[in-house]
């Protein structure tokens, strides 16, 4: 197995899974880097490393060099950078590969597939870590380091990763809004949102071997238009919820429709 020494640039969820998960396989986190020296010091006092907030004390010793910062910071921290020819990836999904040349001619992309939050532990080795990069030098050193967490390795250009990502958006983080929205509804009628856990399950299960399109279940397959009228007049009071619940119904038949063409 190859080890590295790793920097971490960032002090998030992805920082902090990122950094905790490599350390327990076997590479030398030295060191922590973020504006938000308290969450950096935190996640370094972990694996007593030592932390800054300062990029020009950014360490040259390290092998590799994870941006695990927010997308929208990725080039203000890339142009205060200068790593020569250190290999460094960035972990998103949507920001293109070229965003760190700048910082190194060695540049890549180490995306892992999966919502991360710092309270909740992951099993990496279930997890796809997608890859791209500027040359085959850093492409290879980057895809040994991740067969060091997951064996789901995938190569990614930015147009790839950037399908993932919108499609990764509506499977994840439209989804458990949606399960925000049903647990509202149920707790201002004095219901539990236990109670739909059965159903969120099973309907996570089906789509283990079928085709999402083709398990679709409800008032608005069905063209139950009783049902969802019923529905509509229940969340009257709800404009924004009733907008949702709509367009949802609409593009539900929509597709309906289209597949049957």
């Amino acid at each position: 197995m190859s080890v590295f020494k790793i920097v971490i640039i960032g002090s998030g969820n992805v920082a902090y899974q990122l950094a905790w998960h490599l350390h327990n396989s076997g590479h030398e986190i030295i060191q922590i880097v973020s504006r938000h020296i308290d969450a950096a010091k935190w996640i370094g006092n972990l694996m007593e490393v030592p932390s800054t907030n300062r990029y020009s004390e950014v360490s040259l010793l390290a092998d590799i060099y994870l941006l695990t910062v927010k997308d929208d910071a990725i080039d203000e921290v890339a142009n205060q950078l200068n790593l020569a020819d250190k290999v460094i990836a960035h972990t998103s999904g949507s920001v293109g590969l070229n965003a760190l040349q700048k910082a190194s001619k060695n540049y890549g992309v180490f995306y892992p597939l999966q919502t991360l939050s710092r309270n909740v532990s992951v099993d990496f080795s279930h997890i796809p870590i997608c890859i791209d990069a500027s040359n085959s030098h850093t492409a290879i050193r980057l895809k040994e380091l991740a067969a060091t967490l997951t064996n789901k390795i995938i190569e990614a250009d930015d147009q790839k990763r950037l399908a993932i990502h919108v499609a990764a958006v509506f499977a994840n983080n439209f989804t458990n809004h949606l399960f925000s929205i049903a647990q509202m509804l149920l707790e201002r009628n004095g219901l539990s949102f236990e109670i739909l856990k059965p159903l969120i399950h099973e309907t996570v299960r089906k789509i283990q071997n079928h085709d999402p399109l083709n398990v679709q279940t409800g008032p608005a397959i069905r063209h139950d238009e009783h049902t969802i009228k019923k529905h509509l007049d229940f969340l009257k009071d709800d404009h924004q919820f009733a907008e949702i619940y709509s367009a949802l119904t609409e593009d539900i038949q929509q597709w309906k429709i289209g597949n049957e063409a």
